[in-house]
């Protein structure tokens, strides 16, 4: 109706300007005549933007964008929610990581760590974890662990294979948690990660994956793991019940922690 109005209105348009009326006969004039008995309609009703009179947002116009905002919004909504559980189940994949570390590298900490991976790999976990040993200094780097520490775990059915190596600041991102055998360790550590997180990028809560060995134990009242290096062997024997003891405990504690990997 309002196209046909407004062609209409053209023609009539035209037919006035060729017919020139009089101003002073406007009652008289045909063209006033014709447009007098006709309904009054908006102009801009067609208006293809989806503006009324005056810029009013026609309704049906309003409606379809609104709809389409919804479905947008929704589907940025999809998109992030797909992206946080791809994030999740890549964290979930990624494998919990331990590193044990002391001096040397060459008694507590490998013992430490066959020990955890041997109580990892009875409870059938092993994919699940990451597991090493580090020293705070290098002088042993690449030797194999003392032999009186390796016949001593050998006679508990544990093997311990690691080679020395010096703890490096990427230990700091790609470890979870980090065992200190001692106060002095822990403190070598902490060191370490003053010192480096000035020279590369590392995480300001590297620190706090910092715990002692011996805070795990719970049938053992020692606070530290003491360096059987220059005793004999019950030294070693006594190292061992204390990583037994505090090992057990510590698996306990991650797998509570993480339910992924138990899963």
């Amino acid at each position: 109706m309002a196209g046909a109005f407004a062609r209409m209105l053209v023609a009539c348009t035209a037919a006035a300007s060729t017919s020139a009326p009089n101003p002073t006969t406007r009652g008289r004039d045909p063209l006033t005549r014709r447009l007098r008995g006709l309904p009054l309609v908006p102009l801009a009703v067609s208006n293809r933007h989806g503006l009324g009179i005056r810029g009013a947002p026609l309704s049906t116009s309003a409606s379809h964008h609104q709809g389409l905002n919804s479905r947008i919004r929704f589907a940025a909504a999809e998109g992030m929610a797909a992206e946080a559980s791809s994030a999740s189940s890549a964290a979930e994949a990624k494998p919990f990581a331990v590193l044990f570390v002391c001096l040397g590298n060459i008694c507590r900490s490998p013992a430490a760590e066959a020990v955890f991976r041997n109580l990892v790999s009875k409870r059938g976990l092993d994919s699940k974890f990451h597991i090493d040993s580090a020293g705070t200094i290098g002088y042993h780097e690449g030797n194999k662990a003392d032999s009186r520490m390796r016949s001593a775990s050998k006679k508990r059915g544990i093997e311990v294979t690691s080679i020395s190596r010096p703890i490096k600041p990427s230990d700091f991102r790609d470890f979870d948690l980090i065992l200190a055998m001692d106060r002095q360790n822990y403190e070598d550590i902490l060191d370490a990660f003053e010192r480096w997180r000035h020279k590369e990028p590392l995480p300001e809560s590297a620190p706090n994956k910092v715990k002692l060995m011996c805070s795990y134990c719970k049938r053992h009242t020692e606070s530290e793991v003491p360096d059987p290096y220059y005793g004999g062997p019950q030294g070693f024997e006594k190292v061992l019940d204390l990583l037994e003891d505090a090992c057990d405990s510590l698996l306990d504690s991650i797998v509570a922690d993480n339910a992924h990997i138990s899963a």
